[in-house]
This record gives structure tokens, C-alpha cells and sequence, in this order.
């Protein structure tokens, strides 16, 4: 199954989407941390667990996980 054009183009909106929240959070979570415990830098853990979620999401947008794709 191919992906049709307005699929791609719901699907990448919805990547980049996923993508500004993640970065607007991480930068609000900088900010409390900088304010609150310099020190110890907990925002990272934050990071690392939100990175494989947008990569997972990134490659559904891509049609990775589709069960019928058939390749031509």
C-alpha cells in the first residue's frame, strides 16, 4: 500500500507537531530546571525517553509500520 500525497502530508504534519511540543516542553523543563537544581541536569532524562517516541513516530509518518506495503 502506498501511502497517498494528503496521508504523507497529514502524517508529517503531525511528526512536526510532535516534534515543536517536544521541544517547547524540553525547553520549559530547562528553564525550571536552571531555576530550581542546576546541578543535576534531570531535563536529560526527559530527552531520552522522548527521543525513541518521536523517532517511532517519525518512522510511522514514513509508512514503516505498515503491514500491507507491498513493495513494487
Amino acid at each position: 500500500m502506498r501511502l497517498s500525497p494528503e496521508e504523507r502530508l497529514r502524517r508529517a504534519r503531525s511528526v512536526r507537531l510532535h516534534l515543536i511540543v517536544a521541544l517547547f516542553a524540553l525547553m520549559a523543563l530547562i528553564a525550571v530546571n536552571a531555576l530550581f537544581s542546576s546541578r543535576y541536569p534531570w531535563w536529560l532524562w526527559v530527552l531520552t525517553a522522548w527521543t525513541p517516541l518521536i523517532a517511532g513516530h517519525t518512522a510511522w509518518a514514513m509508512g514503516l509500520f505498515d503491514r500491507d506495503r507491498k513493495e513494487p
